[in-house]
């Protein structure tokens, strides 16, 4: 009779012992989280504002200027609630191109037409434009450091006079109509508004 109960007593401290090492155990282990460094949070991704308003963390996710809205960031000048402006291809479908508005404008009390456009591929338009200005002169608009901003195509026109402006390497246009060339360049000088092609994607 002692003996067994020597052996249900050495089971009962037995079981005690391994239910004291695992409590001993997970205390040690509760206690080296308790006390272990924590690590230090990451900086949070940084976002940029893209031209149409949307938060991305990858800039190139934001992608370039498209429809009324892309035009508008392009072109700060373009307000197509004017009264003036028009959207180009409701009264002409049968053009190409993705987005197109032109604008009547006034320059010293004479009519001057202002068409923004959205192209659909800048090295397609870059080619039918130095078909289209055969033998007219092209020149480039340059940033300070030498780059090629746009290239303009200028010359008379039916009764009046036109010139063209497309950003080097983006998809856009704006187009300039007048009486005469004076006021072709100063409606490209005091209307147009050009965005920076660094700006274009993202604010």
């Amino acid at each position: 009779m002692a003996e067994r109960t020597r052996w249900h007593t050495g089971r009962t401290t037995l079981v005690v012992l391994v239910l004291l090492a695992g409590l001993v155990a997970a205390g040690a282990v509760g206690a080296s989280l308790l006390f272990a460094e924590i690590p230090a949070k990451g900086p949070d991704p940084v976002s940029v504002s893209c031209w149409d308003g949307e938060q991305r963390t990858d800039p190139d996710a934001c992608g370039q200027p498209t429809g009324v809205r892309g035009l508008r960031w392009v072109f700060p000048s373009f307000r197509p609630s004017d009264e003036g402006c028009r959207n180009v291809l409701d009264e002409h479908p049968e053009f190409q191109g993705p987005t197109m508005w032109a604008c009547d404008v006034e320059i010293a009390g004479s009519p001057v037409l202002i068409t923004y456009s959205e192209l659909t591929e800048i090295e397609e338009s870059l080619t039918y434009l130095e078909r289209s200005y055969a033998g007219v002169k092209r020149t480039t608009v340059k940033s300070d450091d030498g780059n090629p901003l746009r290239y303009e195509w200028r010359r008379p026109f039916e009764d009046g006079y036109v010139l063209i402006s497309v950003y080097a390497e983006h998809p856009y246009a704006v187009e300039v109509r007048a009486e005469d060339e004076v006021l072709r360049e100063d409606a490209l000088a005091t209307i147009v508004k050009f965005r920076a092609p660094s700006a274009l994607s993202y604010r």
